[in-house]
């Protein structure tokens, strides 16, 4: 907790300031008091220190946590873009993030038909990675002028490459283990999956918001000289609506806060004449380039760990029924040492 609290607070308090190297003290001492308390339970702890000794259950863990950072990343990102970028409200926008979803949900269920009749698994994360990152590097490119169609068919590209990549994953830290550890090793898994998504969201979201200002003011810098903001300026500057007239006022006067409003609440920008709305909306676009950039990087490192994931072959039997092979194997070779 207090990792992901700097993670959302360090822009604001800063990254060396007292707070911030207080929590980053304490998360460090309770991540390293985790894993020794861990260690001595052994066989009892919720996660099994053991586990991290098997290379392929390692590799998945760390691509599941790049996975869930990004992920999560680009869904908290994609409807922020939609509203205040595109305009829409947060039902509609909710409707055309729909091509990511079903995109998923006709990855996931493509990919288990044909594991399911080759066996054959690794390559589904390497093309799901592959394609995450293709869609979020293409994000980079998307603006605030670009077609909503264009980004509908990145966010398409995007669902495939999640659909591809998550159960497959799974499935293959379940391969992994001993049947006995079946249970525990996927919850691990979802574990860390979670964990990258909440700092990935909270990382991502920062990198957002630290762009957002600096950004903004360049849009409002480069509209101020433009006839047709300079006009929409001065006629809200007579508007009866309060917000509409405070805001061209502070637009009039120079007050460069008036760029980093938008931090505190971005609905007000759908409120405003296109016109003037034009630069926040540019702003958000370009500050969103850097944080998909940034996943995509990320995503390129999923990319270069999956193709050292090595497949082993698919078991014939279910866990149930390997566990209990298991535990039999156990008791006669236990009983076979009695007699001896």
């Amino acid at each position: 907790m207090p990792l992901l609290i700097i993670a959302e607070q360090g822009r604001v308090w800063g990254w060396s300031s007292p707070r911030a190297l207080l929590c980053f003290g304490i998360g460090i001492v309770g991540v390293i008091a985790f894993v020794l308390a861990e260690i001595k339970m052994g066989d009892d702890a919720l996660i099994p220190m053991r586990f991290f000794r098997n290379p392929l259950f390692s590799l998945c863990i760390a691509v599941s946590v790049i996975a869930g950072a990004a992920m999560f990343g680009g869904i908290s990102l994609l409807p922020q873009y939609l509203q205040v970028v595109k305009g829409s409200s947060p039902t509609l926008a909710g409707y055309q993030t729909l091509p990511l979803v079903g995109a998923l949900m006709v990855a996931s269920i493509v990919s288990g038909r044909m594991i399911s009749k080759t066996g054959r698994y690794k390559i589904f994360p390497i093309v799901g990675t592959a394609l995450m990152a293709i869609a979020m590097f293409t994000f980079h490119y998307v603006h605030a002028d670009t077609p909503l169609w264009q980004t509908m068919v990145v966010m398409g590209v995007f669902g495939l490459g999640l659909g591809s990549m998550m159960q497959p994953l799974t499935l293959a830290i379940q391969n992994a283990m001993p049947p006995k550890d079946m249970g525990v090793s996927t919850s691990a898994a979802t574990f860390f999956r979670q964990i990258g998504a909440t700092v990935g969201v909270a990382v991502f979201l920062s990198m957002l918001f630290t762009q957002l200002t600096p950004k903004t003011g360049d849009a409002l810098i480069a509209a101020s000289s433009t006839p047709a903001f300079q006009q929409a300026v001065q006629t809200a500057a007579s508007s009866s609506d309060p917000l509409e007239s405070g805001f061209a006022r502070a637009i009039a006067s120079g007050d460069a806060s008036v760029a980093g409003s938008a931090l505190q609440d971005s609905s007000f920008i759908q409120k405003l004449e296109p016109a003037l709305a034009e630069p926040f909306r540019i702003g958000f676009s370009d500050a969103m380039d850097y944080v998909f950039l940034a996943v995509s990087i990320l995503m390129v490192i999923g990319f270069v760990l999956v193709l050292f994931l090595k497949e082993v072959p698919l078991r014939t039997m279910s866990g149930l029924a390997a566990a209990q092979q298991q535990r039999d194997e156990e008791k006669a070779n236990e009983a076979g040492t009695g007699l001896l």
